[in-house]
């Protein structure tokens, strides 16, 4: 055998392994078939020494390997890829009750990756020719009181005619860096109407042994109609750098103990302002947000409202269709970001929010979304601007293993736009 045939030859493996295998009962090939895809040696051993992963699911891991292994590509996309996922987006339509839904995603399809922590956009690829797509992002938060890892999972696409293809588990089960997007905790929103999702979900229930059941709560966010105008307000102004420390305190202040709220630093808010650039950013590098975006609200030289506005639409837009009539809208929206104020302030934050519905409005927006499901005070001042909720199911998911039990459970969430 020459060197370049043996480097391909298949391991052996190991004989602990294989006696392991034989007493937890593993069907003869599975261990062969992991040794032939060069499967970690390590996660073969958790799997034979532990609950998890189940044999079941170490069958369905080799076998979507297998799969891979015979064409498609699972992999992280990159900026090459991004005139792939504008047409994946363009052409994976979401049936949500009696309304066919396009989500498009351009210019920038990566725009609301930029809004998250550790982001990673994972997608499926035959022949140049993206299939599917789904995003992770990873960090830390509170739940319960409890500093736990979480891992948002959202922006699931696959093309039209693709479905039942399997590419979800695909993505799902595709290795990363578990420095940037592994969970003891997992949690995503899903449109109550979106029957494909939840089909879905309740079939990955029944199969996933070894993790803890979905728990379902609910989340509401409010779309304020830009067409109302909003109204300036002369005590609002531009953040400047030094104003950061008391809108952190703001923002902590705001959202204090509600699960799911990663609490901010100076550093932290610091580096959305700079949009992840510091210095001046190379033009082919499309603006999010940043500076020009963040404004604060004044009473007697003191700060005690702060938000900015992420023009989401520019870079994401809905195309709803009502199958039976024809009927047709556009949903482009606004979002407040980094929102807070200062106890018994309540006017002052509906004046600054009314200030950005006014700033929604100028970039054409259909609407300015907020999350105030917390503050019923502040959306009632609000009541002029025809808030229309929009409430998701919220799913969270966490490891129930011999290793790892997780008993924090989300009660009262925090909704961060950015993840919506």
């Amino acid at each position: 055998m020459d060197d370049q045939e043996s480097v391909f030859e298949v391991p052996e493996a190991p004989a602990d392994l294989v006696a392991r295998a034989k007493e937890r009962g593993w069907p003869d090939d599975l261990l062969p078939r992991l040794m032939a895809l060069r499967f970690p040696i390590w996660k073969i051993g958790e799997g034979l020494h532990s609950d998890f992963p189940t044999v079941d699911m170490m069958v369905a891991q080799v076998t979507d390997r297998e799969r891979l292994a015979n064409g498609l590509m699972v992999r992280q996309a990159t900026w090459e890829d991004d005139e792939r996922l504008i047409d994946l987006f363009a052409n994976s339509l979401e049936r949500l009750g009696d309304w066919d839904v396009t989500v498009e995603r351009s210019p920038n399809p990566y725009a609301q990756q930029r809004m998250q922590e550790n982001a990673q956009v994972k997608v499926v690829v035959d022949r140049g020719v993206a299939l599917a797509v789904s995003s992770q992002t990873g960090c830390s938060s509170y739940v319960a009181g409890e500093q736990i890892s979480v891992c948002w999972m959202g922006g699931w696409r696959v093309r039209n005619g693709f479905r039942r293809h399997g590419f979800s588990n695909l993505l799902l089960n595709m290795p990363g860096s578990s420095a940037n997007i592994f969970g003891m905790l997992t949690y995503w929103y899903v449109r109550v109407e979106n029957s494909t999702a939840n089909s879905w979900i309740a079939k990955t229930v029944e199969t996933s042994d070894g993790v803890r059941a979905f728990e379902k709560l609910t989340a509401t966010v409010h779309h304020l109609d830009a067409s109302t105008g909003g109204t300036p307000d002369s005590r609002v102004r531009p953040v400047k750098p030094e104003d950061l420390a008391r809108c952190v305190e703001l923002i902590n202040t705001t959202h204090h103990g509600l699960d799911l709220f990663r609490p901010y630093s100076v550093d932290f808010l610091e580096a959305r302002m700079h949009d992840l650039f510091w210095g001046p950013k190379p033009h082919f590098v499309p603006e999010v947000y940043g500076w020009a975006d963040m404004h604060v609200l004044e009473e007697n030289g003191e700060i005690v409202a702060c938000g900015g506005v992420w023009d989401r639409g520019r870079d994401s837009r809905e195309w709803w269709k009502h199958r039976e009539t024809g009927e047709e809208r556009i949903v482009d929206t606004a979002c407040l970001m980094d929102f807070g104020f200062a106890p018994g302030h309540e006017q002052a934050a509906a004046a600054l929010i009314d200030n950005h519905l006014m700033i929604a409005s100028s970039l054409g927006r259909t609407s300015l979304s907020v999350a105030l499901e917390h503050h019923p005070n502040v959306l009632a001042l609000l009541d002029h601007t025809a808030p229309r909720p929009e409430t998701r199911t919220l799913e969270t998911m966490g490891f129930a293993t011999d290793q790892l039990k997780i008993t924090a459970t989300v009660t009262r969430p925090y909704t961060d736009l950015g993840y919506w």
